[in-house]
């Protein structure tokens, strides 16, 4: 299965991946997330998950979880703003 951060990992000798979560926010439509320990609000304009460190919130306009692996996920939509609270 493909693994949009073992490619980026595999490609990038120095890339440095937290021990937390990591997030990538392509053009503001699209977002991969490692490290997630789980979906707590889904809707087309809020998407909430676990991570290690507390809660992150996306907020947007037609969201939508386009794929959830184990502890990766990417959503896709017109995303406004995320937020991490603790």
């Amino acid at each position: 299965m493909f693994n949009f951060f073992n490619e980026i990992k595999s490609s990038v000798k120095k890339f440095k991946v937290t021990e937390r979560y990591n997030i990538i926010n392509i053009s503001g439509q699209i977002v991969y997330v490692e490290g997630h320990k789980g979906i707590t609000l889904l809707s087309s304009d809020v998407i909430a998950f676990r991570v290690k460190a507390g809660r992150i919130n996306i907020y947007g306009k037609n969201l939508s979880l386009s794929e959830l692996a184990d502890d990766t996920l990417k959503v896709s939509g017109m995303i406004d703003k995320i937020e991490a609270d603790k």
